[in-house]
């Protein structure tokens, strides 16, 4: 037995020496196995990313070459053609730019321009359905957007040229906030023409805001009111709305406005990292928070519309209420924690920028002429009267009917004086919330 041990204690020190030496191993190949994988993660970001920018350069360049077409056309089918390709690629344009990792502060504004020429393009488009072509001034307008567009795409090529693109995510925190470099996006030009969706527009002062200016140092103590955190100030941020800003200690961000001391948004982060679809019961549960939260914070009843599902939080979609008349755009986002059941943010941008009382007339139509207009392959469930946005400058009232086809939930604007079917959308749930299309 003592020369069995003699031997096996040596074998057992070899077998041990072993398996460390494979343990070690392993564990190398692991690190070097997780190692290449978050390198590919970062080069598929980097993918990503350039091919976003890409298509943002491609749909620009389709853009000025349109536009500069629109110069040339004389028949209305070219123009209705030529019109309806520009307000598609304006839409391209505007989602290559959501997959470019940059605040909400850097990509507004352009996100803006984008926009506007979509909706600038689909009123022409309209008009020129209607026989009616764009005029001599339109044909000025349009060239010069066509230049903005050129002097854009030249920008964004540079930036792939020469590997200067923002690739690192942008996080809740970080969103509503001008990164550190202040050319995260190349300058882009802003509408100069004097039309309808014209620069002065853009930047015309909101019409919810209280007149009164309040100080940096009434601001501080708005945003100590507000609590939640040890507020620092940041400084303030120059853009439509001029605000106050500040941070806490723990990623929270809050910012006031200069003019009538609003709490223009606020956030902070989720305690927990809950993602999928809340029940019926969770649902009511965090609509009944986000309502007392409003009602409290004096913005009155509000209509909730959609919802969208991230890491922690539930993201609720509210519109002021006038006279039974649903206002959509004075939308609320309210961010309510799903662990701790209680309000983290909210984004009145939308809310500050537009609400003000309405003269709002009678509508021509009943509720029943709005759902006999609709499709009779259309189950309607719900018919309320809204005042929908056509553009930047334009609400139209209208009649909302809710309904189904085939499964599939739409929602059908029918104008609430002439019966004209205004928008159609697709309502498509996802796993993130209801994607309106």
């Amino acid at each position: 037995m003592k020369r069995f041990l003699t031997g096996f204690v040596p074998f057992l020190l070899l077998a041990a020496l072993l398996a460390t030496g494979i343990l070690y191993t392993e564990s190398q190949r692991t690190a070097e196995s997780l190692q290449k994988e978050n390198e590919a993660l970062l080069q598929r970001v980097q993918s990503d990313t350039e091919n976003a920018a890409r298509t943002l350069s491609e749909a620009l360049n389709d853009l000025q070459s349109d536009l500069r077409k629109l110069g040339a056309a004389a028949s209305r089918g070219q123009h209705v053609r030529l019109l309806a390709d520009v307000w598609r690629l304006s839409g391209v344009a505007g989602s290559a730019l959501e997959s470019l990792p940059v605040s909400h502060t850097d990509g507004s504004g352009l996100m803006q321009f984008l926009t506007r020429i979509g909706d600038y393009a689909y009123a022409l488009l309209q008009s020129a359905e209607e026989g009616t072509l764009p005029t001599a001034t339109d044909a000025e307008q349009l060239q010069k957007i066509g230049e903005q567009c050129a002097a854009l795409q030249k920008a964004v090529d540079g930036r792939i040229s020469n590997g200067t693109l923002p690739t690192d995510p942008v996080t809740p925190q970080t969103y509503y906030t001008a990164s550190a470099e202040k050319d995260a996006v190349p300058a882009y030009p802003t509408l100069l023409y004097d039309g309808p969706f014209s620069e002065s527009s853009e930047n015309a002062e909101p019409v919810g805001l209280p007149e009164r200016t309040v100080s940096e140092a009434e601001a501080k103590a708005i945003a100590s009111a507000a609590g939640g955190a040890e507020w620092r100030f940041d400084g303030i941020c120059e853009s439509a709305i001029r605000t106050y800003d500040f941070s806490g200690p723990n990623g929270e961000s809050l910012s006031v406005t200069e003019r009538g001391g609003k709490i223009l948004y606020r956030m902070e982060p989720p305690s927990g990292d809950k993602n999928d679809p809340p029940s019926d019961a969770e649902s009511r549960e965090m609509h009944a928070i986000a309502s007392a939260y409003l009602e409290s914070a004096g913005y009155g009843t509000m209509h909730p519309s959609y919802a969208q599902y991230y890491a922690g939080c539930v993201v609720l979609n509210y519109a002021a209420v006038q006279d039974g008349v649903v206002l959509y755009s004075d939308l609320v986002k309210v961010y309510v924690d799903r662990e701790a059941g209680r309000v983290i943010g909210i984004d009145a941008r939308n809310y500050w920028s537009h609400h003000t009382h309405r003269e709002l007339e009678p509508p021509a139509l009943t509720a029943e002429d709005a759902k006999n207009a609709v499709s009779t392959e259309l189950t309607v469930e719900a018919v309320t009267l809204a005042l929908i946005p056509k553009s930047n400058v334009r609400e139209v009232l209208c009649y909302e009917c809710k309904g189904t086809l085939n499964d599939t939930f739409f929602l059908i604007y029918i104008n609430a004086q002439t019966g004209v079917e205004e928008e159609i959308f697709e309502v498509i749930n996802t796993e993130e919330g209801d994607l309106i299309v």
